[in-house]
């Protein structure tokens, strides 16, 4: 969008032109709008209960124009020309339409954001806008809620405190509120972690960089000469503090240390009475894995900023404190939030596995319950109050218990995790996690297995839909009952093509077509040179079965030979319904498919007896619809030519199949064979 001068004064002083870009058309037309506001004649525009006046109309027209580029220009020209109100209408209908495949467009844009990283927050949230305003625009409901949840779900992993607190609020926000949050949370974030864009004085040394200068009091590299301790100074004694920078006196006699000392032991005290207090409240810091597509959901994520530990499974606690009040009891998140989600405290009991792969059971004291919580968080401030130690530098990261065993600390992005977390009681679990342990073994079994092994307690019962399971175990289902049966001859009739069939025909026939009455049984073949000729065929199946009665329904798959326009054009025109199977379902065909076995088989069969070749099966298969259409049906107690026809059928002349027979000649001389 680019905005247009007239050098003349002609047209809109200050027009705005729209470049034909589909995403900003919502921002042009509502600067033209107000443009046209200014220029009296915005009630042109806005449909109302009277007709505009023609010439203002046309006014507002030329005004429109001279705002439009070529493209867009030649959307209304011809539909309207002249007409403002209505050339507006086009624009809008052309870039902000109501068809379903926009819409679908729209709704895929608006599930599938994700925050880029040259995007900022505001880019962001105005593109998630701009999906939601136009489906509003299409009259799709899209709820504030609704639009919250997919911005949150795009934003990147530093954002999952933000997310955490917008989730557990308990009054409702709106979309205006959830935007200043955002923001408030990014600046907050950006102050905390240095990266403000105000400007650095390049000649400021970085904190805990080393001086690199020379010192011009002693000539030794390393400190500045206000720093420098040789007994060479102005006093000769050789002292120097290194905290206060003063030559009086060594950094160990330094005043201000020891007051130090005093006020941090001091501030510690009272830190340790303040939480001795008020045992309801502790601090924690939630942050976010890097590592995608991997649960560390069993392990113990270690959280320097957590007071207490913290366990979501019931099982892992050995006692519960029964003089502890949930209510009373507050969680503080970093951002100073609260919420009420303990519901228990005690003492818990895992299992850890040391560096040398032994299992050792860890005693957690005080740990909280929080079902709530997807992950179970180790607390470091209370592990180190137990006795124990935790290294974290570059070449080691493990965790040291009071009683000497050492675990690794696995690092996964900015996050660090205990391995190995789980029930220890009695090797208790869910019935979910046997599954799992058990390679997804069926519920029943491990059941069963409870009470014939030792070392395995199931907790839960609670059966839970196994998603794994469901990937790697499902099956095609299909509907088992069989349909209810015609009533009358040809009220149904089932058809499919067979073929190519290798080797083709002597007659050069290469597919075969059957039509199988669903009351009778009774089984018509045509044979086919080419799948085009399946129309024809069937034109004279219905030939052939007029003066039998009339078809009132084809069954068929979804061929191309049967969803061509031909072959409905054929059904419309003889007032015949199509019923087609559902992809990849051939058993809602499966009278034709059966029909198909019956007649393979016994032609095969007649085909091997007679030593016949292969190329005379059309023989053989025509041979077989014959005898099978003369064959007792069980169902109706007759043939299913006799049910057809009401004839019985003669079976005097028929012979073995492949038996040699003898033709008369016609026209043959006196003493030529006969």
């Amino acid at each position: 969008m680019a905005t247009a001068t007239n050098a003349t004064g002609y047209g809109p002083r200050r027009g705005l032109l729209f470049n034909g870009d589909e995403s900003k058309y919502e921002l042009w037309e509502v600067k033209f709008l107000a443009q046209m506001r200014l220029q009296k004649l915005h009630d042109v525009f806005v449909p109302g209960d009277k007709e505009p006046d023609a010439s203002r109309n046309g006014d507002a027209f030329a005004e429109l124009v001279q705002c439009l580029d070529d493209r867009s220009l030649a959307l209304v020209i011809r539909e309207a020309k002249d007409d403002g109100q209505r050339a507006l209408e086009i624009l809008r209908q052309h870039y902000q339409g109501k068809s379903k495949p926009r819409v679908i467009s729209l709704y895929t844009e608006l599930t599938t954001l994700k925050k880029t990283d040259s995007e900022s927050i505001v880019d962001y949230v105005i593109r998630a806008e701009t999906a939601a305003t136009a489906l509003r625009n299409a009259d799709e409901a899209v709820s504030d809620a609704l639009l919250i949840a997919m911005v949150l779900k795009g934003l990147p992993s530093n954002f999952k405190t933000f997310s955490a607190i917008v989730v557990q609020r308990d009054k409702q926000m709106t979309f205006a509120e959830f935007k200043v949050a955002l923001r408030s949370y990014e600046e907050s974030e950006k102050s905390r972690n240095g990266n403000s864009e105000t400007g650095e004085n390049i000649m400021a040394m970085k904190n805990g960089e080393r001086f690199d200068g020379v010192c011009f009091k002693c000539g030794k590299k390393g400190h500045k000469k206000s720093e420098c301790w040789s007994k060479s100074g102005k006093n000769g004694n050789g002292k120097w503090c290194s905290r206060c920078r003063n030559k009086t006196h060594d950094t160990k006699e330094c005043r201000s240390n020891m007051g130090r000392n005093d006020s941090a032991k001091k501030a510690e005290d009272q830190g340790r009475t303040k939480t001795e207090n008020s045992e309801h409240t502790f601090t924690f810091k939630v942050s976010d894995s890097s590592a995608c597509g991997k649960s560390y959901s069993n392990n113990l994520l270690v959280d320097t900023g957590a007071t207490s530990h913290i366990v979501n499974d019931k099982s892992k606690f050995i006692s519960f404190d029964e003089d502890f009040d949930p209510n009373a009891h507050i969680i503080e998140l970093a951002d100073g939030s609260k919420a009420k989600v303990v519901t228990g405290k005690g003492v818990a009991k895992v299992k850890l596995y040391d560096v040398n792969g032994s299992s050792h059971d860890l005693i957690l004291n005080n740990a909280l319950y929080v079902p709530s919580y997807q992950q179970d968080i180790f607390s470091v401030n209370a592990a180190i109050e137990e006795g124990a130690s935790i290294s974290l530098d570059k070449h080691n990261k493990s965790f040291k218990s009071s009683d000497g065993a050492v675990f690794n600390i696995e690092q996964v992005g900015r996050l660090y995790y205990l391995n190995g977390i789980s029930s220890s009681k009695n090797n208790a679990g869910t019935i979910l996690e046997w599954h799992r342990i058990l390679g997804h073994c069926n519920f029943s079994d491990i059941r069963k297995l409870e009470n014939v092994v030792d070392g395995m307690k199931i907790t839960s019962h609670k059966e839970v839909e196994c998603k794994t399971c469901t990937q790697g175990k499902m099956t095609q289902s299909r509907n088992r009952t069989p349909d209810k049966r015609a009533n009358a001859p040809f009220d149904l009739v089932h058809s499919d093509l067979a073929g190519p069939i290798s080797p083709g025909g002597k007659d050069g026939f290469n597919y075969a077509l059957s039509f199988v009455d669903d009351y009778s049984g009774i089984i018509m073949i045509y044979f086919l040179k080419h799948k085009s000729d399946t129309v024809e065929a069937t034109k004279q199946f219905l030939a052939d079965i007029a003066p039998l009665g009339k078809v009132k329904c084809i069954r068929s798959d979804n061929g191309g030979e049967f969803i061509g326009q031909k072959f409905k054009s054929l059904l419309r025109e003889n007032t015949i319904k199509h019923e087609t199977c559902a992809p990849y379902s051939p058993h809602q065909n499966g009278t034709a498919e059966r029909a198909w076995l019956s007649l393979f088989n016994m032609a095969r069969c007649l085909l091997l007896e007679a030593k016949l070749p292969k190329m005379l099966w059309t023989y053989a298969v025509m041979a077989s619809a014959y005898i099978r259409n003369r064959c007792f049906n069980d169902r109706l107690g007759k043939t299913p030519y006799e049910v057809l026809t009401g004839i019985k059928p003669n079976l005097n002349n028929m012979h073995v199949f492949g038996a040699v027979c003898y033709a008369y000649v016609q026209g043959s001389k006196k003493l030529e064979p006969r």
